[in-house]
């Protein structure tokens, strides 16, 4: 409840309806570089806690693009890792190569996408703006 996570779907504003942002993390990593992208309220607290990555492990918030609500988000996101799968599969990282250091099983890319996904980025901050 403290997060906002948990509310009144009468009057609170659920994740769906609140405000939200596509992030795109990098995470130094045991076995190397990666990239995350993503979308949350929260960011910061995504890294951590949600992602359960450990303290220990060096990361940056690299980007974030304001997105009007969290189903927008979920959208936008969906979107972004399906033009990666498309056009840009050598760049996803399996899920075997980092193992249990990242709570997560998909949407993590090389470091060497960090271009190409800042350029989707891009794209999506000018399509949010018009």
């Amino acid at each position: 409840m403290s997060n906002g996570d948990v509310d009144c779907a009468r009057c609170g504003e659920t994740w769906t309806s609140k405000p939200s942002q596509i992030y795109l993390f990098r995470i130094d990593l045991a076995c190397g570089r990666i990239l995350k992208l993503g979308y949350s309220s929260n960011p910061r607290r995504r890294l951590r806690q949600q992602l359960g990555i450990a303290r220990d492990v060096p990361t940056r918030i690299l980007r974030t693009v304001q997105v009007s609500t969290g189903h927008q988000a979920v959208c936008v996101e969906k979107s972004a890792h399906a033009e990666m799968r498309r056009h840009h599969p050598d760049l996803i990282v399996p899920k075997s190569a980092y193992g249990n250091a990242i709570n997560t099983r998909t949407e993590i890319y090389r470091a060497d996408a960090e271009a190409v996904l800042c350029a989707i980025l891009d794209r999506i901050e000018r399509d949010l703006a018009s």
